[in-house]
């Protein structure tokens, strides 16, 4: 949340123990409705970035926050052009210093920009599973090396149908595309999925002009 959004959160919690206080309600059921209040926020919130499969609810989400920068970045892939898509994710490794985030941002600069040997150095230096191993097989299917595109470490089910679908895109084979981008959109959640729909769009927009 931004800070006048928690500003009006709080003002209002504060304004409703003052109005249960004077209806006289006790202390103990007061501290239980506000964390039940609390619970439910929080909940909706994670449901809507990691669980839900509605597509409508993220987008109100990312339309909301895109201000924000990783639903600026999902905002663009949905929305804008490739070079507004870039500047996106930019501006998301300006802005977070953790190296596993930061590296793994460039890495799909790199990607978006067709340039392998930045992704192989980015990728190299994400530090983090799955995301370095989902990067490594991700350029491992971009160069056909079959072999290399496999992982016990690609602990996210929508992670290895997606590799599978960028090597259809590599070998351009449409149908086994189509085939595994849906079998990784069908097991990707929240922000995820939605991102997935976008990048597979795309990909396959690129599919059908070649």
């Amino acid at each position: 949340m931004k800070i006048v959004n928690l500003t009006f959160f709080y003002g209002a919690v504060i304004i409703l123990a003052i109005t249960l206080s004077l209806a006289g309600v006790r202390l103990s059921i007061s501290l239980g409705i506000f964390a039940l209040f609390a619970i439910g926020v929080i909940y909706r919130h994670i449901h809507i970035l990691y669980r839900t499969n509605n597509m409508e609810q993220v987008d109100k989400w990312v339309k909301k926050h895109r201000k924000e920068p990783i639903f600026a970045a999902l905002y663009a892939n949905a929305y804008e052009t490739k070079e507004e898509q870039i500047r996106a994710v930019d501006a998301i490794i300006d802005y977070y210093k953790q190296p596993a985030v930061k590296y793994n941002y460039q890495f799909i600069k790199a990607i978006m920009e067709e340039n392998l040997g930045d992704a192989k150095v980015a990728a190299t230096k994400i530090g983090k599973e799955p995301l370095a191993s989902y990067a490594h097989c991700y350029i491992a299917a971009l160069e056909g090396r079959t072999a290399d595109m496999t992982s016990d470490k690609l602990t996210q089910p929508w992670m290895q149908p997606a590799i599978e679908a960028v090597y259809a895109y590599t070998v351009k084979d449409q149908a086994k595309f189509r085939q595994f981008a849906d079998a990784s959109i069908e097991h990707a959640r929240g922000i995820q999925k939605y991102g997935l729909i976008h990048n597979f769009k795309q990909l396959e927009e690129d599919l059908v002009i070649q």
